[in-house]
Formats: structure tokens, sequence, C-alpha cells
């Protein structure tokens, strides 16, 4: 008879790379977790793991096994949130990832699912969206607002097409180009700037580097960044001019000025909202599923 402890164990140790990580992360012995790890293998008469000195390699079988482990530990999860939402008097609890540039709209979400909802809770997770993407392929969060292009290839993923973004240079409001009400690609390129960039794979920094070579431009980049409070505080200071994607037309911050940047806005990622299919009618994530796609 399996045991979801089993399969907890697995799994950690598949993300971890070897028992004795997962037993630092879990805080439990490694026997337990290695005796686990045999009685799967000896019930299934298969090999999980390749043991090398760098590591456990996981097998194909280890690999289709850590997929289904996953969902069901995340059915159980759900199944056993639920339930304490029930005896506590919730109705269930929305964990969401957001990019920084969309929580505008998350704060439109939970106020309008508020008042339909009054007793919806909600976790939220703020990062960039190779870590809300890790973070969902996990099932630690329900769903992500992040924006394209996706890593995830898995067809199980859904997702919401939402705005697109534009393409704003943020400057210091004691700056030079504070008197502007737009700037082009050309006055951008005589002053230093800071690119949002990506950790892992192309995205918003390659197309906009792109733009500049083809208008013959060689652009002065001082400084790339996957964390857009961090550009905004170099253009506050006046280190240079921050080249963000937005919802916005304004910023709240005295200390900046937000222009336009039209030549740019071709290169701008669309927001998306991302969820795994199979959850889609848990009760804590149908709601919010359907307020986006009534927008």
């Amino acid at each position: 008879m399996l045991k979801l402890r089993q399969l907890y164990y697995f799994k950690t140790v598949v993300e971890k790379g070897s028992i004795s990580a997962a037993s630092s992360m879990l805080y439990i012995a490694q026997p337990p977790i290695s005796k686990a790890l045999q009685h799967l293998e000896n019930h299934w008469n298969v090999a999980l793991f390749e043991r090398t000195p760098r590591g456990m390699i996981p097998t194909d079988a280890a690999r289709c096994l850590y997929q289904r482990a996953s969902d069901l530990l995340q059915q159980a999860q759900n199944i056993d949130a639920e339930m304490r939402a029930f005896s506590e008097g919730q109705r269930g609890i929305v964990r969401l990832g957001c990019v920084d540039m969309g929580v505008g709209l998350v704060a439109e979400a939970i106020a309008a699912l508020r008042v339909r909802h009054p007793d919806l809770q909600f976790s939220l997770y703020q990062g960039d969206p190779p870590y809300l993407e890790e973070l969902l392929d996990h099932r630690q969060i329900d769903a992500a607002l992040t924006h394209l292009p996706l890593t995830l290839n898995e067809q199980s993923i859904g997702s919401i097409p939402l705005q697109p973004l534009a393409i704003r240079a943020l400057c210091s409001a004691d700056g030079s180009l504070a008197a502007l009400t737009s700037i082009t690609l050309t006055e951008l390129a005589d002053y230093p700037l800071v690119l949002l960039r990506r950790k892992n794979g192309p995205g918003l920094y390659e197309r906009i580097v792109q733009r500049f070579t083809l208008a013959g431009l060689s652009p002065d980049i001082v400084a790339q960044a996957s964390d857009i409070p961090v550009m905004k505080q170099l253009a506050r200071q006046g280190v240079a001019v921050a080249v963000v994607p937005t919802l916005e037309e304004t910023v709240t911050d005295p200390r900046l000025v937000s222009l336009p940047v039209p030549e740019l806005n071709a290169a701008a990622d669309r927001l998306v909202l991302i969820y795994h299919q199979q959850h889609s009618e848990s009760a804590a994530l149908k709601p919010l599923l359907a307020y986006f796609l009534s927008r």
C-alpha cells in the first residue's frame, strides 16, 4: 500500500538532488528517506535513481512518478486545505503569484472577488517569471500572473491572455529628461540605461537591444536587472534611465518621471494568467479564473 509520506520523501529527493539535502529540508534523519525510496523501488521493481558521486539522477520511471506524485500530493493538500477551510468557516485560500507590473491587476481582482466571495482568502507571492513558473511547476502556487514568453512547456498548463504591456522610460524628476512628454530611441541612446532581463531564457532585453540595432543605434547599457524595484532605485538616483514594461501611464513616486517610448511598444510582452488545467475546478481557484476570463 502506497503512503503519501513515501511519495513526499521521493518528491523532495528529486527536487533537492540527494537524500542528505532532502533530509536537511525535511528536518528528519536520512534512514527513513532511504527506506521510503527502497520501498517504492521494490513495490514496482524499478530503479528510480542513478546514484552518482554528484548526486542522485532520476531515471525515466522517476520522472514519470514525480509528475504523478506531485499531482497526487497537491490534490491531497487541496483536500486538506478545503476541509480545514470548511471547519474554520472559510471557503478556501488562493495561492497567487504575480510579477511587479501585475500588482495593480491583482489588487483589482481581490477587491472584486471579495465582494462576490467574502470568505475567499489569498496568499500572495511576488517574483520574476522564471521564479513564478518554478513555484507553479512545483505546485507551490495555484496560479501566476506573469508575462510572455513562458518557459514552461507542459501541455497541462492553461493560460488566460490579459492586457499587453507598454514600454516606458523612468528617469529622475531632477534630470534633463523630466521636461519631455515622450522619448525616442535616438534620444535614449544618449543616456545610460538599465534594462530588465530574465535570469533564464530570452525575453524583453533581447528584443529591446534588437530594436536599437535595427535603428542603427548602440545603447549605453550600464546595468541589467531582473527586479523592477532595483531599476527604479537606479533611476531615482540618476544613475540610469530604467526601461520597463508597465500597464501604468504615470508613476506615483514624485522622484520619478515616466515617459512613453512608442518605438519600443512592439517589443513589449503581454500579461497572462497561468495555472494547471487539472486544478481549474478547485473551489478556491475557480472564482479567480472566472474573474479573469470575464475581463
